[in-house]
């Protein structure tokens, strides 16, 4: 049996492209990320991001450990067959919630991003600068 046949193995697995593609663009605006709170803890809740695994759910679970407002934040992945990450945030008290930092997290890993891209692009110029001098090798 060929792995394009149904009944193998993983018969059951929805076909691997649509674990990080969306068919539709709008259903990625509609459906990527959603939020809900803690219903015992005003100051608690749980972003779900689809079409996410552990790349990024451990990233922002990181970022949002590095803010003093933060009391917990950790994510699971609820299934193998899934491609949701469920990332679970309680901060220090009501007055932050916990979309509050779970945003700045975003915004400061984005920050981080665009630094990153500037370093690799200089880094980039500079190697190519090198290369036309035949310095580099």
């Amino acid at each position: 049996m060929s792995g394009g046949m149904s009944g193998g193995p993983m018969a059951n697995a929805p076909d691997r492209f649509l674990s990080w593609r969306w068919e539709e663009e709008e259903d990625e605006e509609k459906y990527k990320l959603s939020y809900t709170p803690d219903s015992k803890r005003p100051n608690g809740g749980t972003f779900i991001l689809q079409k996410e695994d552990h790349t990024l759910g451990n990233l922002l679970r990181l970022q949002l450990l590095r803010d003093d407002k933060v009391r917990f934040a950790g994510y699971r992945l609820p299934h193998p067959l899934l491609t949701e990450c469920h990332i679970r945030v309680e901060t220090m008290n009501s007055n932050t919630t916990p979309i509050n930092v779970f945003d700045a997290a975003l915004e400061d890993l984005s920050a981080e991003t665009d630094r990153i891209i500037k370093q690799f692009d200089r880094a980039c110029t500079d190697y190519e600068v090198l290369k036309e001098h035949g310095e580099g090798d």
